[in-house]
C-alpha cells in the first residue's frame, strides 16, 4: 500500500509540473490581454512578480489561483460599477398602461400661461389642455409645477412626470434627449426693458449686459445664436429665484438687469404691472413654439399626444383655450395676480380664508383641508341652497346646525362656524389613527350621513377588512350600500356609495393641491395655535 501512494505522489508530482509548464504561458498571454484594461506594472507585479531564494537566484513567479480570481473580480467590479450607477430606467409607458394605472401625471410651470389657482380652482392653458388629454384617455390627470430653476427634461427623465406639457422651443435649438410633439402654439418674442433713456434699444447694446432669462431656455439660445453670429459678448443670464414673471420684471425695474424676454401674450399684461415704465424693445428674430415632451422610445404615447393636438386644433378647442388666455390682456393680469399672489407671503383662496382658518384651526383642522370641501360644495358661494335644502358655503341642512348649536346658518361666518363643528363632532366617531384614513371617513359621513358609513363599516368587519381603513377597505365596501343583497346586513339601507367614495377622494385631492400650493400659516397673528389637547386630536398633518 505504501508502494502504491509513493507511486501516486510521483505521478501527481509530474502532473502539476506538466499543468504549470502548460499554464504560465497562457496566463502571460492573459495578462498580455489585460494590458489594456490596467497598467502592466500594477497587474503583472501584483500576481506573477519574480522572486529571489536566499542566495540570490531568481525563482520562477508562483501563481497563486486566489489572488487571480481575487484581482479579477475586484477588477470587473471596479469597471461595471459606473453602468451600475448610470441613470434609472424607467419602463417605456404605453396608452394601455396610463389607462390600467387610471392617472397621467404632467409636469409644467406655475405660470399664468400654464397653471395656476384662482378662487380655489386649478386653471391655466396648459392645464385645461392637459384635462381635454386626460378625458379622452379616460384617466385622471395630475399635475406637477416644476420648482425655480429645475431642469425640467431631468425630471421627466428622473420619471416624476409622463410628459413635460408647454415646453417652450425655437428653430435649431437642442432639446437634450426627449422626443417632442407637433407645435400647438406659435408666438413671437420680445425684449422688455425700461422706459429710461439708457435701457438698451439695440442687441449691440444688450451684449454682455445681464438679463433675467434662465440659461436653458429658448429665448437664451435665440439671443445667444444672435450675439455669437454678430461677434458680440454673449449676454449675461440671470435667474430671478423664483418662478413668476413679476419677479424678472422686477429685476428689470430695480436695475439687477437690464431686460427680459416675454412672450407676445405676456408683453400688454407686464406693461398693465408697470405702466410706463417699461419698453417693448424690439421682437427676437424667430418664433418660439410650445410642444409637449416625453422620453426616448415612447413612440406610442407621443402618436397619442400628436393625435390629441391635431383633433384639438381641428374642434375649435385649441382656439377657445387661446382667446381665453391668450387673447385678453385683462384676463391674463388676473390670472398672474392669482399666480403671484399663489407664491407669496400672503397666499389667498377665497375671501373666506381668514374666517375658516380661525375656526378650523382651532378646532384641529388644517384649514386648507376644509377650504377643499367648500370648494366641492359650493364653490365659495354663500348663498347656494341646494334642492334638498342645504345652504351656505358648507351646503348644511337646517338640523346640523341644531346638532351643533347654532341656529343662523345663513350668515356666513356661522355656516363655517357650525360646519367645523359638525366636522369636529364626525372626526370624533373614528379611531383611525391614520390621518388621511380619518379624514376620508369623515368627508364620507358629511355627504351620505354618520349612520351609512356606520353600516358600512359594520359589512366590512364581517368580510374581514379594517373599517378604520381607507384605500384598501372603506373604499371598497362603500360601493356594497348600493347593492340590496346586503341591505340586510344595514340599518339605514340604500346609499350612495360610490359618490360617497367619489366625494372623499376629489376632496382629498384638491386638499394636497392646495397643501402644496398655499400655505397653511399665512395668518400666524390671527388664527390661534391649537393646544395641545387639539393638537393630538388634529386629524390633517
Amino acid at each position: 500500500m505504501a508502494t502504491i501512494r509513493r507511486r501516486v505522489g510521483v505521478w501527481l508530482m509530474v502532473g502539476v509540473g506538466v499543468v504549470c509548464s502548460v499554464v504560465r504561458p497562457r496566463l502571460d498571454s492573459l495578462f498580455q490581454n489585460l494590458a489594456p484594461w490596467a497598467p502592466q506594472e500594477f497587474v503583472r507585479p501584483a500576481i506573477l512578480a519574480p522572486s529571489s531564494d536566499a542566495t540570490g537566484s531568481v525563482v520562477p513567479p508562483q501563481v497563486s489561483a486566489r489572488t487571480l480570481i481575487s484581482f479579477l473580480r475586484e477588477h470587473l467590479r471596479i469597471r461595471s460599477s459606473p453602468a451600475i450607477v448610470s441613470q434609472p430606467v424607467i419602463p417605456q409607458l404605453t396608452v394601455a398602461d396610463l389607462q390600467r394605472r387610471g392617472a397621467i401625471t404632467f409636469l409644467m410651470q406655475h405660470s399664468p400661461a400654464s397653471y395656476f389657482l384662482r378662487g380655489g380652482k386649478q386653471l391655466g392653458f396648459e392645464y385645461e389642455l392637459t384635462a381635454e388629454f386626460g378625458r379622452a384617455l379616460g384617466v385622471r390627470v395630475d399635475i406637477v409645477t416644476l420648482p425655480p430653476g429645475t431642469d425640467a427634461v431631468s425630471w421627466l427623465h428622473d420619471g416624476k412626470g409622463d410628459i413635460l406639457a408647454g415646453m417652450v422651443t425655437t428653430d435649431g435649438m437642442n432639446l437634450g434627449s426627449v422626443l417632442t410633439s407637433r407645435s400647438y402654439f406659435t408666438t413671437t418674442a420680445f425684449v422688455v426693458t425700461r422706459s429710461d433713456e439708457s435701457a438698451p434699444r439695440t442687441l449691440g447694446e444688450l451684449a454682455g449686459q445681464p438679463v433675467a432669462l434662465q440659461p436653458s431656455s429658448a429665448y437664451a439660445y435665440q439671443l445667444g445664436v444672435a450675439t455669437q453670429m454678430l461677434a458680440l459678448p454673449p449676454v449675461v443670464s440671470v435667474t430671478t429665484g423664483e418662478e413668476g414673471i413679476r419677479e424678472a420684471l422686477d429685476t428689470v425695474i430695480n436695475g439687477r438687469t437690464v431686460a427680459t424676454v416675454l412672450p407676445a401674450p405676456l408683453v400688454p399684461v407686464a406693461h398693465a404691472w408697470y405702466p410706463e415704465q417699461l419698453r417693448t424693445a424690439w421682437a427676437l428674430s424667430q418664433p418660439v413654439r410650445l410642444v409637449w415632451a416625453v422620453r426616448p422610445g415612447q413612440t406610442e404615447l407621443l402618436h397619442a399626444v400628436d393625435s390629441y393636438l391635431e383633433r384639438a386644433n381641428r374642434s375649435g378647442v385649441m382656439k377657445a383655450l387661446t382667446e381665453k388666455y391668450f387673447s385678453s390682456p385683462s384676463y391674463l393680469l388676473a390670472a398672474m395676480r392669482s399666480t403671484e399672489s399663489s407664491l407669496g407671503a400672503k397666499r389667498r383662496l377665497s375671501r373666506y380664508d381668514h374666517i375658516i382658518a380661525r375656526h378650523a384651526e382651532e378646532a384641529g383642522f388644517d384649514w386648507r383641508f376644509v377650504a377643499a370641501l367648500i370648494f366641492e360644495e359650493s364653490r365659495f358661494d354663500h348663498t347656494r341652497v341646494s334642492n334638498t335644502g342645504a345652504s351656505g358655503l358648507m351646503q348644511l341642512m337646517p338640523f346640523t346646525g341644531h346638532l351643533v348649536g347654532i341656529k343662523n346658518t345663513q350668515d356666513p361666518h356661522a355656516n363655517i362656524e357650525a360646519g367645523v363643528k359638525y366636522l369636529g363632532f364626525l372626526s370624533r366617531q373614528f379611531q383611525a389613527e391614520r390621518p388621511r384614513d380619518r379624514l376620508a371617513l369623515i368627508l364620507a359621513s358629511y355627504v351620505m350621513g354618520l349612520g351609512h358609513v356606520e353600516d358600512a363599516q359594520r359589512i366590512a368587519r364581517l368580510q374581514g377588512y379594517d373599517p378604520e381603513c381607507w384605500s384598501e377597505s372603506m373604499e371598497h365596501i362603500l360601493p356594497l350600500l348600493e347593492n340590496p343583497k346586503y341591505h340586510t346586513k344595514t340599518l339605514f339601507g340604500y346609499a350612495q356609495g360610490r359618490e360617497a367614495v367619489r366625494y372623499a377622494n376629489t376632496i382629498l385631492e384638491r386638499y394636497d393641491i392646495y397643501s402644496r400650493y398655499i400655505a397653511r400659516d399665512f395668518l400666524p397673528a390671527e388664527v390661534p395655535a391649537p393646544s395641545d389637547s387639539q393638537a393630538a386630536s388634529a386629524v390633517a398633518g
